[in-house]
């Protein structure tokens, strides 16, 4: 893959630059196919399930962007591995027949684990902890497995937490709850956490849908793993405070003794771990080899999203 090309590449309008894209119908998946048309890119959604053929099928020429996969629920293990793992490398080995120019993955930074007191590169050792960060893992390795024999450009992304206008799950959970000012137990909640805004995100995928899209498909260059953040770790309750300040309220944390504790010596994966222990990555490899600065600040973020949050709660 061509390290030296520049954040520009994402900007220029690609001629003749096919994106087949699933999960559109996602939260990452409606940000990301907005940013590829924004670039120039012709943008085909698609719909890809585990044990099913995809539709429409991916095209030559085109650059496969698979966003879809299954993120969480009370879900079995075997349910995980068939749509985060089988099914993206069945796409992958189709993509390679299919005569298509390269595969963006999107992984998850879970993969290394739930607690990352310093900011950890893309060459840490994978920890997955739980079902879901383990078929995350076991895509990648895969994935990594399978482009020995197909050669086709692949590039892994690991996103941490993604958040946004129109973000689901505890993300839209909090945002709420701060909006209406209710009460929450994260006033110790203040390791530093890395986070990655959509709109960020999505630029940084289309940046690298671009330079596989331009890597030769003969090219003996290894498959290529990124991180992509925010640029600025801040904890949870700051966190907190920022978003409650975006939505003009004043965010009403508080102590539960022994929260914070059980939240550090917990073993496994959940809300309490991902609130309280510190998870930072290293993303300057994406900035320092392809050249790619965060087009928008968190503080714009937070903003986007505590006005989609105020028109769904009716405060206009």
């Amino acid at each position: 893959m061509n390290r030296r090309a520049s954040r520009a590449v994402s900007d220029v309008a690609p001629l003749g630059r096919h994106a087949w894209v699933t999960g559109t119908t996602g939260f990452l998946g409606r940000h990301l196919i907005q940013r590829l048309a924004a670039a120039g890119w012709l943008v085909t959604p698609a719909r890809a399930r585990p044990g099913t053929q995809p539709y429409p099928p991916p095209v030559p020429d085109a650059v496969v962007f698979h966003v879809g996969g299954l993120a969480g629920g009370r879900r079995r293990r075997s349910e995980f591995m068939a749509a985060n793992c089988q099914l993206p490398l069945a796409l992958y080995r189709l993509a390679a027949r299919s005569g298509c120019r390269g595969f963006v993955f999107v992984s998850s930074a879970k993969v290394l684990g739930e607690r990352c007191a310093k900011p950890v590169a893309e060459t840490a050792p994978r920890r997955p902890v739980g079902a879901y960060a383990e078929s995350k893992a076991k895509a990648e390795e895969a994935l990594l497995s399978a482009h020995a024999d197909t050669r086709l450009p692949l590039a892994i992304v690991r996103p941490p937490l993604v958040y946004g206008p129109g973000a689901q799950g505890q993300l839209q959970w909090l945002s709420r709850g701060l909006a209406r000012g209710l009460p929450l137990p994260l006033r110790d909640a203040t390791a530093p956490r890395s986070r990655v805004a959509v709109a960020n995100l999505a630029d940084a995928l289309v940046l690298l849908g671009a330079l596989v899209a331009d890597e030769p498909r003969d090219s003996r260059s290894a498959p290529s793993i990124w991180h992509v953040t925010d640029g600025e770790d801040r904890s949870t309750a700051d966190f907190c405070r920022a978003l409650a300040a975006a939505l003009g309220r004043r965010a009403r944390l508080w102590r539960l003794p022994g929260l914070a504790l059980a939240a550090r010596s917990r073993g496994g994966a959940g809300p309490l771990v991902s609130a309280f222990a510190p998870f930072r990555l290293d993303a300057e490899r994406l900035r320092r080899e392809c050249g790619w600065t965060a087009p928008q600040t968190p503080a714009a973020a937070l903003a986007e999203t505590a006005r989609l949050v105020a028109a769904s709660l009716g405060d206009r």
